[in-house]
């Protein structure tokens, strides 16, 4: 495995122990990677706190990837305590569970439309809000649906 020893990361979209971002935080963090985590609300913050925990990490931030101020927040924090960045892990997806269950020709335009600004757009936002801290370089991973299936 490559050394992390020195590199400092966000991982986005732990929900729990049997997520791929949690598979992928486990392996960078024995690589030796310095790891900040961001969750979504109270909820996601209880479950993802005592895996954060496992890897030696405190640097929690709650971020809505829907709201910009969240997001230049969270990326404000990380400036302060880190002042850089080098890797993302963009593992977020989110979908109405009520309407994974029905049709997919039932799928709701205002559903749809949510799905990919959290799912896709929020890619884009948060790569232009870690671009000033990656100076020296970075890198930025998301996971596909493909990922899922393997």
């Amino acid at each position: 495995m490559i050394s992390m020893v020195g590199k400092r990361g966000l991982v986005m979209g732990v929900a729990n122990d049997r997520s791929i971002a949690w598979g992928i935080a486990k392996a960078l963090h024995g690589a030796g990677a310095e790891l900040a985590f961001s969750y979504q609300g109270e909820t996601f913050g209880r479950r993802v706190a005592p895996l954060v925990a496992q890897v030696n990490s405190d640097f929690l931030l709650d971020v809505d990837v829907t709201d910009d101020a969240s997001l230049d927040a969270a990326f404000k924090k990380i400036e302060e305590r880190w002042g850089r960045l080098d890797f993302v892990i963009h593992a977020i997806a989110y979908s109405n569970k009520d309407e994974l269950a029905g049709r997919f020709i039932n799928t709701s335009r205002e559903n749809f439309r949510n799905s990919l600004t959290i799912s896709c757009y929020s890619l884009i936002d948060i790569a232009r809000r870690a671009h000033p801290l990656m100076s020296a370089g970075g890198s930025i991973i998301t996971l596909t649906y493909q990922a899922r299936t393997r």
